[in-house]
């Protein structure tokens, strides 16, 4: 006998109890041809990775409610346990996740719900002639796709899925670790006593604060060229080269009360740094706040701003100003 060719040497009918049963499956077997088989064969075959495909469509969309319930708790976790500048940091990096996965949450339950109407459309077909329904299953994949070839482009979609949401999950496991590293830093640096709390800032003299601003950047490897202004500094306190010979110029804003600091001191600073001074790197340096106006005027400049939390996080936790300005995320 051919390879692949039908025959009931190895498989045979159940022998039923009922007679009634053994007549209505007997004359049913007695109509089979071979093609009924093979059909038959197949529509199972072909409705087994339909199903298959959906229970992972779904699985994946409970996976992906499962995820972003836990990240949305995170957002508004209170972590007694931990600074709240570390708990700010993770309730950010949650809220990033929990951004993310509301987008696969969308997509996720449209291709479940797009599976299980495919997977009900073929259950609905069982009792049917199998070589009937695949007769026209076969016609109609002439004009249009078939059912099994629906599902095709769903299972690369969960794939695809997947490997966003592993990759998603990947980041916010580095993040909350880099925020962990970041902390452990900190609290090395707090511990050595070399950092200075913004309550000691608050009290220092204007020409201290400018001082202060140059032991900063001597600690980050800069060469002072001028540590303190004064009469005829054309807007800039300090001076400083980097370690790749850039020259940083900072104006100093030292404050003992809330008023924020306005654009008209960023203007007077953007109007002298790089053309006067020979600017690589322009900051603006303040124990206080600035105003929105001068955040927009220093956003269109390319002036850095250094506030009260930036401050906090260069001379109290020591995180260098270059690695600030850098990754631009000073805040958190």
């Amino acid at each position: 006998m051919a390879k692949n060719s039908f025959s009931f040497d190895q498989v045979r009918p159940k022998r039923y109890r009922d007679k009634d049963a053994r007549m209505v499956l007997g004359a049913a077997l007695g109509k089979a041809t071979p093609d009924d088989f093979l059909a038959a064969w197949l529509w199972t075959q072909e409705g087994k990775c339909i199903r298959d495909a959906w229970q992972c469509l779904d699985a994946h969309a409970k996976r992906v409610d499962r995820e972003l319930e836990e990240a949305e708790k995170r957002c508004t976790a209170v972590h007694g346990d931990m600074p709240e500048r570390v708990a700010t940091a993770c309730r950010a990096a949650a809220r990033s996740l929990a951004e993310a996965l509301v987008a696969e949450q969308t997509e996720a339950a449209e291709a479940r719900n797009e599976g299980a109407d495919i997977w009900k459309k073929m259950s609905g077909q069982f009792g049917l002639s199998m070589l009937q329904v695949y007769r026209a299953d076969r016609k109609l994949a002439a004009s249009e796709p078939t059912m099994f070839e629906t599902v095709m482009p769903l299972w690369h979609q969960y794939l695809e899925a997947e490997e966003r949401l592993e990759e998603l999950l990947e980041h916010d496991r580095e993040e909350l670790h880099r925020i962990a590293l970041l902390d452990a830093r900190r609290m090395a640096f707090i511990h050595s006593e070399e950092g200075v709390s913004l309550k000691e800032i608050a009290g220092l003299h204007h020409s201290e604060f400018e001082r202060l601003t140059a032991d900063l950047l001597i600690r980050d490897g800069y060469e002072i060229v001028r540590d303190k202004g004064g009469a005829g500094d054309l807007g800039a306190d300090v001076i400083a080269r980097g370690p790749k010979g850039e020259i940083v110029v900072v104006q100093c804003k030292h404050t003992s009360s809330a008023a924020k600091i306005g654009s008209g001191a960023l203007q007077r600073l953007n109007g002298t740094a790089r053309q006067v001074h020979g600017a690589d790197v322009v900051v603006a340096m303040t124990n206080g706040t600035f105003s929105a106006p001068a955040r927009r005027f220093a956003e269109g400049q390319g002036i850095h701003l250094v506030g009260e939390r930036e401050l906090e996080q260069w001379a109290t936790w020591g995180q260098p100003l270059s690695e600030l300005l850098v990754t631009g995320r000073i805040a958190e």
